[in-house]
């Protein structure tokens, strides 16, 4: 593992996940940094990443949606789900 960019000031983080349209289990966190400099993707592209993620993951069932974080952070060793009617990411711990 390399340790260049690491002194590279990030521009943005963004979060989403995938979740269970029916339970509102999450199935994949998908976060993109982007450096200064760097092309900031759209949100259609991080959702077409974060489902081809979890779709090579072959662990799902059901109806799969993304749900954007904006600014809200994930936290580590955390568990989340997300409440499918409000569409809002709730934690569990």
């Amino acid at each position: 593992m390399t340790h260049a960019g690491l002194d590279q000031p990030i521009q943005s983080t963004k979060d989403c996940v995938v979740y269970d349209a029916a339970t509102g289990q999450v199935r994949h966190v998908h976060r993109v940094v982007t450096f200064v400099g760097g092309r900031e993707p759209s949100e259609h592209e991080i959702e077409a990443d974060a489902l081809r993620a979890v779709g090579n993951l072959r662990t799902h069932h059901g109806d799969l949606l993304v749900l954007h974080l904006g600014g809200e952070t994930i936290e580590p060793n955390r568990k989340y789900r997300v409440d499918p009617a409000k569409k809002v990411l709730i934690s569990l711990s």
